[in-house]
């Protein structure tokens, strides 16, 4: 997802091994930023169809051979929605030619969305777990700030379906740059 906090991470850490770049998550939900945009060369993935989707194909499952390998993956608020992210992570590095780079973010606090479902959270140590064959340059915390007086404007809870009251928390999401060793 395109925050203003992802920008600023973005602007300050990520540089993209020019080449052959992999859009994990391409499909756009609620007008998001079609990532592929940003690149000459480049293949994007999802599990469904979509206009924005080259490929559909789940990336936990072993990987169609005529993909290729890539020098840069783009996974922007993709591993929470993993069923086994372990899995994902796994094949994201074997796509990833020696010196690729990887931008990467997943949520560590933020509500419940599913697309198509919402599984996990991870901290920067989890995602260092997940992917050890990446050299991370920046892999950090980050959240959405709040003003003190627009804190009392947000309720403790919020509505979550038929399940009830849920707490509310201001987002926090890990984010990370890296490169494939």
């Amino acid at each position: 997802m395109k925050t203003a906090v992802t920008d600023a991470f973005e602007s300050a850490h990520v540089r993209p091994k020019p080449g052959r770049t992999l859009v994990v998550g391409s499909q756009i939900y609620r007008k998001r930023e079609d990532r592929r945009q940003r690149y000459p060369d480049v293949i994007g993935v999802d599990l469904q169809e979509g206009q924005t989707v080259d490929w559909v194909m789940d990336l936990e499952e072993p990987l169609y051979p005529d993909l290729g390998t890539f020098d840069h993956v783009d996974c922007l608020s993709v591993l929470e929605h993993s069923r086994r992210p372990w899995l994902l992570a796994e094949n994201l590095q074997r796509l990833m030619n020696p010196g690729a780079t990887i931008f990467l973010t997943a949520p560590f606090v933020w509500r419940l969305h599913a697309y198509p479902d919402d599984f996990f959270r991870f901290t920067p140590a989890g995602v260092e777990a997940l992917f050890p064959a990446i050299s991370w340059e920046a892999l950090r915390l980050c959240h959405w700030a709040i003003e003190p007086e627009e804190a009392e404007k947000i309720p403790s809870e919020k509505r979550l379906g038929e399940g009830g009251l849920t707490p509310w928390f201001p987002r926090t999401e890990t984010m990370g740059f890296g490169v494939r060793k």
